[in-house]
C-alpha cells in the first residue's frame, strides 16, 4: 500500500496520539489485563507488547467510530484472550500489587487482605464477559460505547452487562460476609 504526499506528517500525528495514550493509559491496560490472566508481571509484558503491536499496526489504523484508546483495548482484549488459550493449563487469580500495605495496623492488614480474598473470589464465579465488562469500565475506564465496541457489543449490551455482573457480585459478596460472620 502506498502512501500520499500527508503520510508522514499523518504518522507523525497517529504516533504523538499513540505516545500520550500510553502515558495515559498504560496503566489501566496492565490493570485490565492483569484481572484477565491473574499475575501483573505477565500483565506488563503483555501491556508493552500491546503497544508494540499498536505501532507496528499505526499505519493501518483508521478511526472508523474506534477511538485509539478503544483500538488499545481490544488489542490488549485480544492478546489476554491468546495468553489465556496458550496457557488454559494453569490459571491463577493474584491479587498482588494491591494497596495491603496501606492499612494501617496488622489487624487492619489481614481484614483488608480477607476482603480482597473475597472479592477476587466473587470475581471469579462470574462469567468471563462479566469480568470483561468491569475490567474495562471499571479498570479500563471506557465508556459503555467504546468497551461494546472492544468487544463487538452495543453500549446498552454493556451496560446491561455491567449492571448484571455489579447485582451478581453484591450478591456473591453478601453471601461470602454472611458465611464468614456465621
Amino acid at each position: 500500500m502506498r502512501m500520499g504526499a500527508g503520510a508522514p506528517e499523518a504518522r507523525r500525528r497517529k504516533e504523538e496520539a499513540l505516545a500520550g495514550l500510553f502515558e495515559t493509559h498504560y496503566e489501566r491496560i496492565v490493570r485490565y489485563i492483569a484481572l484477565r490472566v491473574g499475575a501483573r508481571g505477565e500483565a506488563e509484558d503483555l501491556a508493552s507488547q500491546v503497544f508494540l503491536r499498536a505501532v507496528e499496526a499505526l499505519d493501518a489504523y483508521q478511526e472508523r467510530g474506534l477511538p485509539m484508546q478503544a483500538w488499545l483495548f481490544r488489542i490488549a482484549h485480544n492478546m489476554a484472550v491468546d495468553f489465556l488459550r496458550r496457557n488454559s493449563h494453569r490459571r491463577t487469580v493474584s491479587i498482588e500489587g494491591l494497596a495491603i500495605a496501606a492499612a494501617t495496623s496488622p489487624e487492619g492488614a489481614v481484614a483488608l487482605r480477607l476482603e480482597l480474598e473475597a472479592a477476587a473470589a466473587a470475581m471469579a464465579q462470574l462469567t468471563p464477559a462479566q469480568r470483561d465488562v468491569l475490567a474495562l469500565r471499571v479498570l479500563g475506564g471506557l465508556t459503555s460505547e467504546q468497551a461494546g465496541k472492544v468487544l463487538g457489543k452495543s453500549g446498552g449490551a454493556v451496560r446491561e452487562m455491567q449492571s448484571s455482573a455489579l447485582q451478581s457480585l453484591r450478591r456473591l459478596l453478601e453471601r461470602g460476609s454472611e458465611a464468614r460472620h456465621v
